[in-house]
């Protein structure tokens, strides 16, 4: 099967599933939710999105500067033309190691409230600075990043212009990360569309399946 199509089913899959969570929704032990499209995501209140921040947390998230030894991206783990993840069973790590796990999809992880595969991680701004300064992952550290950061005109200008930081601030790094893989959403998939009213966006067989369901 092709990658592009493999990432279309995963991503109907993580649409259909997270809908059938009923997100936000009460729902009783006995009775599931009503499955829905996806809606837009959730922002938090202390991290708003902006173009700026956005576009400063795309420059971030493929920069290896944030690494330990500056050879390593957020996107060498969350590669986009794997589909925001990692196409080989075991990520590869910091130089000289090998994760022990795969890395997940950055697509529509905005909508969950456990990251990493433990669970371990309640947002996408705690979720971005246990990969950077993860031993086996970025193994950066917090001050070398802000020195690092801090000796680029070019990121010294948007930190201030974003945050109003006399210099960049790492904690503000990881809001700015966040607030870049909240745009990495897909909630048009046909199965949204489907639950939406456009009763041809689904196959005959896809809609037996989904009564199967």
């Amino acid at each position: 099967m092709k990658k592009g199509k493999t990432l279309s089913l995963a991503i109907i899959a993580t649409s259909f599933g997270l809908a059938g969570l009923g997100l936000g929704s009460p729902a009783s032990a006995d009775v599931n939710p009503p499955l829905a499209a996806l809606g837009p995501p959730p922002i938090p209140l202390d991290n708003k999105q902006t173009p700026e921040k956005i576009e400063l947390g795309k420059l971030l998230f493929f920069d290896t500067r944030i690494g330990g030894d500056a050879s390593v991206s957020c996107a060498d783990c969350h590669a986009q033309k794997q589909g925001w993840g990692f196409n080989d069973p075991l990520s590869r790590g910091y130089p000289g190691v090998v994760h022990w796990r795969n890395s997940q999809t950055v697509v529509n992880a905005a909508y969950l409230g456990k990251l990493f595969w433990a669970g371990s991680s309640g947002s996408l701004e705690k979720q971005a600075p246990s990969a950077a300064l993860g031993a086996i992952s970025g193994n950066g550290e917090r001050d070398m990043i802000e020195a690092r950061l801090a000796f680029i005109p070019e990121y010294v200008k948007r930190f201030n212009e974003v945050f109003g930081d006399d210099w960049p601030k790492v904690n503000n790094a990881w809001k700015a990360i966040a607030a870049f893989e909240r745009t990495m959403i897909h909630n048009n998939t046909p199965f949204d569309k489907y639950m939406r009213g456009d009763k041809d966006a689904l196959t005959k067989q896809q809609k037996r399946g989904l009564k199967l369901f």
